[in-house]
């Protein structure tokens, strides 16, 4: 299961893990992940509550979310799952929305997978691309909601503080000030190819009862 979050989170101590035996072990690490799972809700929380305002803007306050989301993809397979920091449900589409905290600039890489962040020293990392990572759980949506003739897109909205996004980022790679613009050119498309706004409510209801439980949030 891929968690989107990339955060730096402390170095691990093997020394300190091979103390702790049996029990004592499993009770570091169901805690390890419980810390790990309350940042990912507080991450999950803050994005809602900074893309909210501008998804309900474009929406006409027609928007609903959804937070802190596992999509199981795979069943039975390594890589079952999906963790989805934000979803939203608009009457012209739905987003799969995650954030990201890459300090550095932020540049395409040799295929459209990876992206390369190049670092105030001139060192560059190659990561796979937030749109690649986030690509099984649009599928997945895209699948469960085809009688809908509803769009599924990716959001990757990257930290404000530290993060350059080079003019060349793929389209959905985005700022927080990006985002107003980014929805206006999908509502407009929508329009565009389709005679009638989406049931913003149904299709939520549909994706209540197709993917498994999640917190939801309601934007009205």
């Amino acid at each position: 299961m891929r968690d989107p979050i990339q955060k730096r989170e402390p170095a691990s101590h093997p020394s300190n893990d091979r103390r702790l035996s049996g029990a004592d072990h499993l009770t570091h690490l169901l805690e390890h992940d419980s810390v790990l799972g309350a940042g990912r809700r507080r991450v999950c929380r803050w994005l809602h509550r900074r893309i909210a305002p501008v998804f309900s803007r474009v929406c006409e306050s027609q928007v609903r979310f959804r937070e802190d989301l596992t999509l199981e993809h795979a069943p039975g397979t390594a890589s079952a799952t999906t963790l989805v920091h934000c979803l939203a449900v608009t009457p012209f589409g739905v987003f799969v929305v995650n954030y990201y905290d890459w300090r550095g600039e932020v540049r395409p890489g040799t295929n459209e997978d990876e992206l390369l962040v190049i670092d105030d020293l001139g060192g560059v990392t190659v990561h796979t691309s937030p749109l690649r990572r986030a690509k099984p759980a649009v599928r997945h949506l895209r699948s469960v909601l085809s009688q809908h003739d509803c769009p599924v897109e990716s959001i990757a909205i990257f930290a404000e503080v530290d993060c350059r996004l080079h003019p060349t980022a793929p389209d959905g790679v985005l700022a927080l000030s990006d985002l107003h613009y980014f929805l206006r050119t999908k509502l407009l498309s929508f329009r565009a190819t389709h005679a009638r706004y989406l049931d913003a409510a149904r299709i939520d209801s549909h994706i209540d009862r197709t993917c498994g439980s999640c917190r939801r949030r309601q934007s009205r």
